[in-house]
């Protein structure tokens, strides 16, 4: 029933199609880090994660830390 269904549907063109995306972004990702500059990558890395826990950080209606 399933195979039919796969067949009917051209499930087999969406799975190619759906793998061949992939690559692609992961091709397009891949191609971006390595061509990166070495300098601007640490300067990334060096970002904070997040802001210095002041106490105006807190969203509205935030339960406080600690």
């Amino acid at each position: 029933m399933l195979q039919e269904l796969a067949a009917r549907t051209g499930a087999g063109a969406w799975a190619i199609a759906s793998m061949l995306f992939f690559l692609a972004v992961w091709v397009f990702i891949a191609v971006r880090v390595v061509r990166a500059r070495r300098e601007d990558l640490d300067a990334r890395a060096r970002l904070p994660l997040e802001e210095d826990g002041g106490p105006g950080d807190d969203p509205p209606g935030a339960r406080p830390r600690g």
